[in-house]
């Protein structure tokens, strides 16, 4: 009778044993799961600034069938790094700043393919043309908060100038998402930071700015579709470029209609 027993508890322990050992290998198995929807996740979520760096590559520079794969292999790579960077960063670190650093790890990783790829003389035109673009998104913006301002507080030409160059001196890159403001209905602002806008205000108008409804919006807020017809153009095959412009122009004509 004590040797049955001692086979049941053998038994309920094995079975105990093998269950757990079960549940060891799930989890790691789940966990890269989870991993792998979330860094997929992060690829769609990059897709709007992969296409809109390269559509800045292409009008901006001159490059030859055979230059264009290796420019967008490097873009698709840039995005899986920026994605799997975006999957290990630290909790609590912003939306804002995951995607400023995804979104410029992907710029860098650009322009270091076309620095291998260009002459230096049409790199060099093509770094130009992104300090310019910079330097414009820039500008836009600042105007952009500055006019939302002067509708709410009636700023006086004195007190313009000097938000507006104050929030010039202090530019974060992730600021570029204020205007994203300008798509919601209703009279909203963005988050502006106080330091830069109350020291320049009268009691008067330091009470409506504390009242006025100011909005973050998500840095992924703008994730408009595009049209697949330059993807040919990319493959460097003068075919399949033929036949993608060939495409876009049927679109663009049937969309006049």
């Amino acid at each position: 009778m004590g040797t049955r027993l001692q086979l049941l508890v053998a038994l309920g322990l094995l079975v105990a044993s093998g269950a757990a050992f079960g549940q060891g290998l799930a989890r790691p198995a789940a966990a890269k799961a989870d991993q792998d929807a979330q860094l997929q996740q992060n690829i769609q979520l990059l897709q709007p600034t992969l296409w809109k760096e390269l559509d800045f590559v292409r009008e901006v520079c001159e490059l030859k069938p055979e230059q264009r794969p290796k420019i967008k292999t490097a873009a698709d790579s840039a995005v899986q790094q920026a994605a799997k960077n975006m999957a290990g960063v630290r909790q609590g670190q912003s939306s804002n700043a995951q995607a400023n650093a995804a979104k410029q790890s992907i710029r860098d990783d650009i322009a270091k393919a076309l620095q291998e790829t260009l002459s230096p003389e049409a790199f060099a035109h093509y770094s130009e043309e992104a300090a310019t673009r910079a330097s414009a998104v820039k500008r836009a913006t600042i105007l952009s908060v500055a006019a939302k301002l002067d509708d709410a507080l009636y700023l006086t030409a004195e007190q313009r100038d000097k938000i507006v160059a104050g929030l010039d001196a202090n530019w974060k890159d992730d600021w570029e998402q204020w205007q994203l403001v300008n798509q919601v209905v209703g009279q909203y602002l963005p988050s502006v930071p106080d330091q830069f806008v109350t020291p320049h205000l009268n009691p008067e108008q330091q009470t409506v700015w504390r009242g006025l409804q100011k909005i973050s919006m998500s840095p992924w807020g703008n994730r408009n579709g595009r049209q697949q017809a330059d993807d040919g153009w990319w493959d460097g095959k003068p075919e399949a470029a033929a036949k993608a412009k060939a495409k876009g122009k049927a679109k663009a004509a049937q969309a006049a209609r």
